[in-house]
């Protein structure tokens, strides 16, 4: 029960922090930053009327050409004014120099320049100065496209309309038969969405508080106070109460962004991932799995870095060995795609048992397609011993340790340490 003391105080000190205050309330709104800028800049239109010269050298695609950019801005204006530019087959290249000049004079936005060979397959010239939106160009291009399209169709008497509709894709959906033997439609990218937000949450989560407990583990051996508490408690209440009260500060701050969320989004955003979710045809015992595992791979990979604070002497030495445990997630990262494809091979399985790859690798195959329970539950115990070993590990390393300075302890003299612990 000596334990419970400790996790209240680390439990409090945290939230107390500076730091923990400033993430809890920064973090969310650079991520929103993140996410909402990228789509908000790239879906900007210009709102200001682009001047066009069009140069035809082949004298009948430019009128077909105007046409097709019907385009309005938001205040229903048209996007583009567009000028047909008189030239004949020997003047273009000299009336094509004039209207670049004119652009660098700032008396129009865009030339378009149409050589005789476009029908052929020669290149348009798209040029500007400042108008390089690629929505533009891309719009530009599309049109142009179509214009030839037409008139190479027609010059071989077909009808450009009943060619596209000949020549209409067809679309394969995928459809995946789930452990109830039901047929059920499935989206890749969706599920690949998924999983990866899981695994960049649980990363993200592991980088920050993890490098914490450990941060926290060496501030304690090199202090007084550790003497005063080892006068109390025990090593291994001391370790279990660092690490039930620093991921209990992670899980309250995950709670904060989480009621910021459903505040930001007027209560909405159960009902958005629950209809996200259905459309994905997810069960809701997978959100239970999520939260398990989540718990679970917080918890294994703190245990870890706290066998990492507990043989560093120095922050310097455990900012070093922090590679040992960021390793293992790294793994499920660089895999997953290769996993998503066949999620029930006997590569997936074995590594969905490995503790340090169960969290991320074990929920991707439940997302993709439900292992059998014993897998599951194989994963859930070997992590709970694993976790288990860890804090032992750490809790016998530390009494000792505690006791050691000056330099970083080999490998053998950590088994030594730990049988004279024992």
């Amino acid at each position: 029960m000596k334990a419970v003391f400790v996790m209240r105080r680390e439990y409090t000190e945290a939230i107390r922090r500076k730091a923990f205050i400033i993430t809890t309330f920064v973090v969310p709104i650079v991520m929103a930053s993140f996410l909402v800028l990228p789509v908000l800049f790239a879906t900007m239109e210009p709102q200001n009327v682009v001047r066009v010269a069009v140069v035809d050298q082949t004298g009948n695609i430019a009128p077909q050409f105007v046409a097709a950019l019907t385009d309005t801005l938001k205040n229903g204006k048209r996007s583009f004014t567009p000028t047909i530019v008189p030239t004949t087959a020997a003047s273009y290249d000299e009336t094509r120099a004039g209207q670049i000049e004119a652009v660098k004079r700032g008396d129009t936005d865009i030339v378009l320049a149409i050589p005789q060979g476009i029908m052929t397959g020669e290149k348009a010239s798209y040029i500007t100065r400042e108008q390089r939106n690629y929505n533009v160009l891309q719009r530009f291009e599309k049109a142009l496209n179509d214009v030839v399209l037409k008139q190479r169709l027609a010059a071989e008497g077909l009808d450009y309309e009943r060619v596209k509709d000949l020549t209409a894709g067809v679309t394969v959906e995928m459809n995946q038969i789930t452990a109830a033997g039901s047929v059920e439609k499935k989206s890749f990218m969706a599920e690949y969405g998924v999983v990866f937000v899981f695994v960049m949450l649980l990363y993200t989560s592991i980088q920050s508080w993890g490098v914490t407990i450990a941060k926290s583990i060496v501030e304690e051996k090199g202090s007084r106070i550790i003497e005063v508490l080892l006068s109390t408690v025990t090593p291994r209440d001391l370790i279990i109460g660092k690490l039930v009260g620093v991921g209990m500060a992670g899980f309250t701050q995950l709670g904060i962004w989480t009621l910021l969320g459903l505040v930001l989004t007027g209560g909405g955003l159960p009902v958005l991932l629950a209809s996200k979710l259905g459309a994905l045809n997810v069960p809701p015992v997978t959100f239970l799995y999520f939260v398990m595992f989540f718990v679970l791979g917080f918890m294994l990979f703190a245990a870890l870095f706290m066998v990492i604070g507990a043989v560093s002497s120095t922050e310097q030495d455990a900012q070093q060995m922090q590679v040992l445990v960021t390793l293992p997630m790294l793994v499920p990262l660089m895999s997953l795609m290769m996993f998503m494809q066949n999620p029930n091979s006997a590569m997936a399985i074995g590594m969905s048992l490995f503790p340090p790859f169960t969290p991320l690798l074990m929920m991707a195959r439940i997302i993709l397609l439900t292992p059998p329970m014993w897998q599951i539950l194989l994963g859930i115990g070997l992590m709970l011993v694993t976790i288990l070993i860890a804090v032992t590990f750490a809790a016998r390393v530390f009494r000792v340790g505690i006791l050691m300075h000056g330099k970083r302890p080999s490998l053998r003299e950590l088994v030594h340490w730990y049988r004279m612990a024992g």
